[in-house]
């Protein structure tokens, strides 16, 4: 890659850290989410502060085109997010089914809750209906 490359992942890698440091400020990014991502950042910009790295890595491996090894490292990074995300998925809809089952029985007993009380003041049990008298 050329000078110019380098700088410019620099600059841009930069302002994803920043960026993602944002979020985070405005509480719009959980902190256990973003240290994924400021990982990756870092490490991002590891390798376009010291472009020899990745190029030593790939040889070693046994990886003759760098950048195959790159969308390789993309590729298998993108399947990590996907499957966390699928796991908190379930676990928020999980959690979702078991408030509705909750504010149901709550409702119900809210409900009945009125009833008696309608009962035990002498009123209608149906709201709609004209009052006694």
């Amino acid at each position: 890659m050329t000078f110019r490359t380098h700088v410019f992942i620099i600059v841009l890698t930069i302002a994803a850290l920043a960026f993602i440091l944002r979020l985070v400020r405005g509480q719009r990014l959980k902190a256990k989410y973003s240290l994924l991502w400021l990982s990756v950042g870092t490490l991002m910009l590891v390798l376009a502060v010291i472009p020899g790295v990745f190029d030593s890595v790939a040889r070693r491996l046994g990886v003759y085109y760098q950048p195959s090894l790159f969308l390789l490292l993309g590729l298998g990074f993108l399947l990590l997010v996907v499957v966390h995300l699928s796991f908190e998925l379930s676990r928020m809809e999980n959690r979702v089914r078991s408030l509705a089952e909750e504010v149901t029985f709550l409702r119900h007993d809210l409900r009945d809750a009125q009833d008696e009380l309608d009962k035990s003041q002498g009123r209608p049990l149906d709201p709609h209906s004209p009052p006694p008298g």
